[in-house]
């Protein structure tokens, strides 16, 4: 008997423990369902203008860069009759600075002599209660008073109600904003938010005609553009759905982008396109009629710099690359994922149409993704933009003829300019300089610094610099200390000499490259 109950005892035993242990698991199966349920997968940042990227990249619209940043809804209708743009814009802002504001500051960049336009803002709310508002002497800055401080990590709802008017140009030239000969171009045609400084401040300068006015943190956009039918839309977004009017006379375009710097737009009825898709980027070019071998030229030089870029400084991160004909006689002009080409260079000037195509692609990096003060310091995006079409001419002619882009368009000028007495440092703002020495020095001068630096580094260091440089401020704003930073940390090299001879030091202090150090 006592053996027969020890085995009873040792069989119901381990019985029992199954039974617990398998109650145990089928609770926490039912938790693990339930929690499921409760506790979804959370919702990937930005999903509309995730339409804008290109899928391998959209990860970057998660980078502490983007976190809180500004972001536009914006609703804009083009009325031709008028010349005029009625619209709203639902702007969300928060305060990442360490001060506290008592305002918020609003950029009018219609209002610029040079653009030509007018602004009118008719109506601010902050989080729906109506603010007072004041102008600047020129009418290109907005300061709307918050009834209260709005501290560092707060937000704010801005609602704008506004019109911008545009004049129509009579006379052939460069027209950055307006309509000329059956052409509307229209950037910063909404009110676009000032940059904050860290003290409670608000960047309002507005530059000058020689060089680039607008100063902007990279912000996500989310526009409904109603336009004539008739009218083709070339913008620095992408289309994410049409709608036809029940009249049939107006389309209403619905676009996406970001991070982007800014939003503009242009129409015609005259445009034709060419495209083709590259490395999953769709790149088109746009042009008038009797264009159409410049316009694929265009399309071909464009093509190949996105593909040089990428593999010299990073992986370009968008879903397109546009380039169009616009009112700029020979020059060029950068928009997010734009390209705006005068249309001399599709004619009289097309010589000139491929180092511009190279230059402004260059753009889409050192302007778009990595940002800086154009207006304090011009130089850094410029200059190392039109350094880029260096390795444009290296990759795709060799490196002769990169030597020659270097020597008759960036040494010569610059010991042209030497013998006048109109050298000048490079870190200064554009209204330090003149029309006779702007260009040749933002542009060639910061050229050649690069062009020393990687001879000093080598070129596999160089580009470890620029790789790192675009990775560590992707989607920010960077100054020249930041620059000179990254040089410092990837190479372990002190390069302060070569700042304070280039950027910082006296006009006479920098030499031209010999033909050794190529």
């Amino acid at each position: 008997m006592a053996a027969h109950d020890n085995t009873r005892r040792t069989i119901h035993k381990p019985l029992s423990w199954g039974l617990f242990s398998l109650g145990i698991f089928l609770v926490a199966l039912l938790f693990g369902l339930f929690g499921c349920r409760a506790h979804p997968a959370p919702t990937p940042p930005w999903p509309d203008q995730r339409k804008a990227m290109r899928p391998p990249y959209t990860s970057q619209l998660s980078l502490p860069a983007l976190a809180d940043a500004p972001s536009y809804r914006l609703r804009e209708t083009v009325d031709l009759a008028q010349r005029v743009v009625q619209g709203t814009a639902h702007i969300r802002l928060t305060n990442r600075t360490s001060a506290s504001w008592d305002s918020i500051v609003l950029r009018l960049y219609p209002n610029l002599l040079h653009y030509g336009g007018r602004m009118e803002v008719s109506q601010l709310l902050g989080d729906g209660s109506p603010l007072p508002f004041d102008y600047n002497q020129t009418h290109t800055a907005l300061r709307g008073l918050l009834p209260q401080l709005l501290k560092p990590g707060d937000s704010i709802t801005l609602d704008v109600t506004f019109a911008t008017h545009y004049r129509t140009w009579n006379l052939d030239g460069y027209w950055l904003f307006g309509e000329y000969d059956g052409l509307l171009n229209m950037p910063l045609s909404y009110p676009v938010l000032a940059v904050p400084n860290d003290d409670g401040t608000w960047r309002v300068e507005d530059g000058i005609p020689l060089g680039d006015t607008l100063v902007a943190e990279s912000s996500f956009y989310h526009v409904w553009l109603t336009v004539p039918a008739t009218m083709t839309v070339v913008s620095s977004a992408v289309v994410s759905a049409t709608q036809t009017y029940t009249t049939s006379t107006d389309v209403t375009y619905e676009l996406v982008s970001g991070p982007a710097r800014e939003f503009t737009f242009m129409l015609s009825p005259l445009y034709e396109v060419k495209q083709r898709t590259v490395n999953g980027i769709l790149v088109r070019s746009y042009y008038f009629l009797g264009d159409e071998d410049t316009g694929e030229a265009a399309l071909n030089y464009a093509a190949a710099a996105l593909q040089v870029y990428s593999r010299h400084f990073g992986p370009y991160p968008f879903a397109k690359m546009d380039i169009a004909s616009a009112m700029l006689l020979n020059r060029g002009m950068e928009y997010p994922l734009l390209t705006q080409l005068g249309r001399d260079l599709y004619g009289p000037e097309q010589r000139k149409l491929e180092f511009l195509v190279a230059h402004e692609v260059g753009h889409q990096w050192w302007y778009n993704q990595v940002g800086n003060d154009q207006i304090q310091e011009p130089w850094l995006d410029e200059g190392l933009t039109e350094y880029s079409t260096y390795y444009y001419y290296q990759d795709i002619y060799g490196r002769d003829d990169a030597d020659a882009v270097l020597h008759n368009r960036w040494e010569l000028p610059l010991e042209y300019i030497r013998r006048k007495g109109l050298d000048a440092p490079l870190d200064l703002p554009a209204s330090a300089y003149t029309r006779d020495n702007y260009e040749i020095i933002v542009y060639g001068k910061g050229a050649l610094f690069f062009h020393t630096l990687r001879h000093r580094l080598g070129d596999r260091m160089f580009e470890r610099v620029l790789q790192t440089y675009l990775e560590r401020y992707r989607y920010r704003l960077a100054t020249a200390k930041d620059l000179q930073r990254v040089i410092e940390d990837v190479s372990g090299q002190d390069v302060q000499d070569l700042f304070a001879t280039w950027v910082y030091g006296s006009p006479t202090s920098s030499p031209v490259t010999s033909p050794e150090d190529r």
